[in-house]
């Protein structure tokens, strides 16, 4: 069960990061940020970045999105003109520069240090071995309309997080960190493996994945989930639930339910950790209309009821 200590971070104010980064910017020194502790986030509006930025390193890893702005990155020997939208996955190794080209700076940076994954069991394969956290790596994607809604939505609940000192704070921000990660990983292939032939089973089972993943996180007690079952996912995928549930078990190992089941439980973790909202709006939101459904269904695969796991 997730704990709710949180004595190996040490989370860093806006306040407190804004005074670090404008101390280091009038000084030849080598930034570290975040500065004595492991991750921060903020909006682009709030922290904007200089117009120039000289080859430097830094001693932490950054994920920029871009909404608006535009400028020339340089990373090692990588130049990229950045034209918004944009997502970068910056390491600390490498020399980089900025110049900006555009007045305007939309969006969110990410920064963390390797002692955010700390206490977590296989950190270094968490982090030091991201392929997109490497010397030489092609980082920099150029994002679809549908990439950038799911994006910034990852990214205010990123915010939410850091801002608040919600029980539970830094399981929140590790999952929701690692959910970049992997869209990044995901845009990776689509960009650097163009070539790479799948086979009928395989893409079905991604585009399947892809439709799964894209209906979270749930922000709002509004949003109900529109795709809840083998059944409902065929029909927009425009296939037999059957023929569905073969491919994704050939491809993954899993059936379209254990894969449906698994990533449910996990938003009802996370809203049950990170919201105050009613069970029966929990429940509403992922397709129980019933609430006493939902507490079975949660109590079957947790081994403890909604209110109990809330408790804890």
């Amino acid at each position: 069960m997730p704990s709710s200590k949180n004595s190996s971070i040490t989370f860093r104010t806006f306040n407190e990061f804004n005074d670090d980064l404008l101390l280091y910017t009038h000084k030849e020194v080598t930034p570290k940020a975040p500065l004595n502790g492991s991750f921060t986030v903020h909006e682009r509006s709030d922290c904007p970045c200089m117009d120039e930025v000289r080859a430097s390193r830094r001693d932490y890893y950054k994920i920029s999105f871009f909404t608006k702005g535009s400028g020339i990155f340089t990373l090692g020997d990588n130049r990229y003109e950045i034209d918004s939208p944009t997502l970068l996955f910056i390491n600390p190794y490498e020399l980089k520069t900025w110049h900006a080209t555009s007045d305007e700076q939309e969006g969110y940076n990410c920064l963390f240090t390797d002692l955010l994954f700390e206490s977590q069991p296989n950190h270094q394969e968490n982090l030091l071995q991201h392929p997109l956290l490497q010397l030489g790596a092609k980082a920099v994607f150029t994002l679809t309309n549908e990439q950038v809604d799911y994006l910034q939505s990852i990214f205010r609940q990123l915010v939410k997080e850091y801002r608040e000192n919600a029980a539970f704070k830094q399981e929140a921000i590790l999952i929701y960190l690692k959910l970049l990660m992997l869209e990044g990983k995901r845009l990776s292939a689509q960009v650097n493996e163009p070539k790479r032939q799948l086979t009928a089973a395989q893409a079905l089972a991604h585009r399947f994945t892809d439709k799964l993943e894209k209906q979270f996180p749930i922000e709002f007690t509004h949003n109900q989930l529109a795709l809840k079952t083998a059944k409902e996912f065929a029909q927009v995928l425009n296939t037999h639930p059957n023929h569905l549930n073969a491919c994704v078990k050939q491809a993954t190992g899993r059936t379209v339910s254990e894969h449906i089941r698994q990533r449910m439980l996990l938003e009802a973790r996370l809203l049950l950790m990170h919201t105050d909202w009613q069970i029966a709006e929990i429940a509403w939101c992922l397709g129980f209309e019933d609430p006493g459904n939902f507490t079975h269904f949660f109590k079957n695969h947790s081994g403890v009821s909604p209110h109990l796991y809330r408790a804890q």
